[in-house]
C-alpha cells in the first residue's frame, strides 16, 4: 500500500504514527476510523489501512474491540509502527492439529501422534 497519499492528508500533532491494518477489512476500518475521530484522535482510514498521529493507541484498540463486541479480534504489534488488527481464527478450522504441549501445528493426525512422542506422551 502506498502510504504517501493517506499521509498528505494527517494534520500532524504527535512525533510519531502508527499504522493499523485491518487486515483486509474496510468496514472494520471505517468503524475505528470513526471511533477514534470520536475519541478525540486524529486519523485516516484508506480502504483497510489506518494511519493515527499517536504511537500509544493499543489500549484505544482493546476498549474498541470490547465497545463494538468483537471479541474474537485479536491485536498484534507488528513493530514500533504498525498494528495488525484481525479476527482470530483456530487453525483446526482449516483441518490442521494442534500439540497440547505447544502449540505445534501439523497437517495430519499421524503427524501429531510422532511429534507427541518428541515431548515424551506415550498414548495406547
Amino acid at each position: 500500500m502506498d502510504t504517501t497519499n493517506i499521509l498528505s492528508t494527517m494534520p500532524l500533532y504527535h512525533d510519531s504514527m502508527t499504522y493499523v491494518d485491518c487486515a483486509g477489512d474496510d468496514t472494520v476500518a471505517q468503524e475505528l476510523e470513526t471511533y477514534l475521530k470520536s475519541h478525540g484522535f486524529s486519523a485516516k482510514a484508506d480502504k483497510s489501512m489506518i494511519v493515527v498521529n499517536e504511537n500509544d493507541i493499543d489500549h484505544i484498540l482493546v476498549h474498541f474491540l470490547k465497545e463494538t463486541n468483537r471479541l474474537d479480534y485479536k491485536i498484534r504489534k507488528i513493530d514500533s509502527e504498525n498494528l495488525l488488527l484481525s479476527k482470530e481464527v483456530q487453525l483446526e478450522d482449516f483441518g490442521f492439529f494442534r500439540c497440547e504441549m505447544c502449540g505445534y501445528a501439523l497437517s495430519s493426525q499421524e503427524e501429531l501422534l510422532v511429534h507427541r512422542r518428541a515431548h515424551g506422551i506415550q498414548l495406547l
